[in-house]
């Protein structure tokens, strides 16, 4: 047996309430099961319960166990005090508040049907990474549409929560917000953490008065990032060197320090996604918008972003993807999947960020129009969706699968799920 079952049991009141007594013989009538939440504190708010007929507001508290209130050690807890109801599978010993009077408490082992026990042990052993594969050609669309709006909107939260804390701690300023989301989109997985750094010790504020140069925006981008702590034998680089050495030097009050090279990771990757080549493609990007907020929120145009965000790196790196080892000539844009990854992961976010922080839903709505007007990634997750038959047509629906995945199926949360519930319902 396990906790969210009763919490499940509780919420749902899926229990039989004839003659519902409490452990020391009292009667016991629910008229509100209260409010669940994930906060510390009573597991239920605000329920509405009487006992011999005399009404109570308050806590209801969940545990298998009702010994497991003192192993939790909710009796040290003031914010227990207000418990009005201890709601437990097995009663193996009386509980107290701290001024000595009893706990009401009752339980729920003999209560419940063995048919909702049995489904509920169904989806816990399902060895299948969605649990209810079994289960989801007979579960209604409307089920399936509800939970991926729910955990779209999570995942963008999720997602923000990074450059909310950058932006509360650091900054208030909605272009260097931008300017961290999109340096922590640029590093994908590998270099996420050094682009950050990036975004720390170089302010986009200074990068805004190069904005016009892109051999200062270079300049200023890899030395921040320790590319430049050396003499080189080609001459542009040396020529950033210098650049770099009179920046830093006419700006020192701005620096916060200075990355070191070995920071960055090139180990197994290809050299177009080598970080050299994202920071020369961010110095295009930096130099095309000069403010990336409007580009990015207030004037959110797709087109026109992916236009700006695959613009043509400078002629050093038409034959470089590192400083002083020459390559054969080639173009370099950001490829379509990586641009995709990167809108996806930069700018919906920050959209979803700017909704809840000023409480204006258009760009919410903004966020939602922009992963729908996306095509879908494709992945393994994206696959085992499409096995059991949902459609992936956009990057709503490809997000909303990884989401719905690791933070539902994966633990196994199916009581946290609408569809999990509508098969418990049948």
């Amino acid at each position: 047996m396990k906790e969210d079952f009763l919490h499940y049991v509780w919420r749902y009141q899926k229990f039989d309430k004839s003659d519902l007594v409490s452990t020391d013989g009292s009667k016991v009538k629910t008229i509100n099961a209260g409010f669940g939440h994930t906060h510390a504190g009573p597991d239920f708010q605000q329920a509405k319960v009487f006992i011999d007929d005399i009404e109570w507001n308050g806590a209801v508290e969940i545990h298998i166990k009702s010994s497991d209130w003192n192993r939790h050690k909710h009796q040290l807890d003031p914010s227990y005090e207000n418990v009005i109801l201890h709601v437990v599978w097995q009663n193996d010993k009386p509980i107290q508040h701290p001024d000595g009077s009893n706990i009401p408490t009752i339980e729920l082992k003999n209560r419940v049907d063995y048919s909702l026990i049995e489904k509920y042990q169904q989806l816990k052993s399902s060895k299948d990474e969605i649990p209810c594969t079994k289960h989801w050609i007979q579960t209604s669309d409307l089920f399936k549409i509800e939970m991926f709006e729910k955990v779209l909107v999570e995942r963008l939260h999720q997602k923000s929560n990074k450059v909310k804390k950058h932006f509360e701690e650091v900054c208030q300023d909605w272009d260097q917000a931008s300017y961290f989301m999109l340096l922590s989109a640029m590093g994908f997985k590998v270099n996420q953490h050094p682009f950050e750094r990036l975004a720390e010790v170089l302010p986009f504020s200074l990068l805004k008065k190069y904005s016009s140069s892109i051999f200062q925006l270079e300049a200023l981008l890899f030395g921040a990032a320790g590319f430049l702590s050396q003499d080189f034998e080609d001459d542009y680089p040396n020529e950033l060197r210098q650049e770099w050495q009179f920046l830093k030097h006419k700006h020192k009050s701005v620096f916060s320090g200075e990355m070191n090279a070995h920071e960055w990771r090139f180990l197994r990757l290809r050299p177009a996604n080598f970080p050299t080549i994202r920071i020369a493609e961010l110095a295009q990007i930096l130099h095309i918008s000069p403010s990336l907020f409007d580009a990015f929120v207030i004037n959110m145009d797709l087109k026109v972003i992916q236009k700006k965000l695959r613009a043509t790196l400078s002629d050093y790196w038409l034959n470089h993807y590192q400083f002083d080892r020459q390559s054969k000539f080639r173009l370099k844009q950001l490829g379509q999947t990586s641009l995709k990854t990167l809108i996806i992961n930069c700018i919906p976010p920050l959209l979803a960020l700017y909704a809840k922080s000023i409480g204006e839903d258009k760009y919410m709505d903004k966020a939602i129009t922009l992963l729908n007007d996306i095509k879908a990634e494709k992945n393994y997750i994206t696959k085992k969706f499409t096995v059991l038959g949902k459609e992936t047509k956009s990057a709503f629906d490809s997000q909303a699968m990884i989401q719905l995945h690791n933070e539902y199926c994966q633990p196994k949360k199916c009581l946290d799920c609408s569809i999990g519930l509508s098969i418990f319902k049948r």
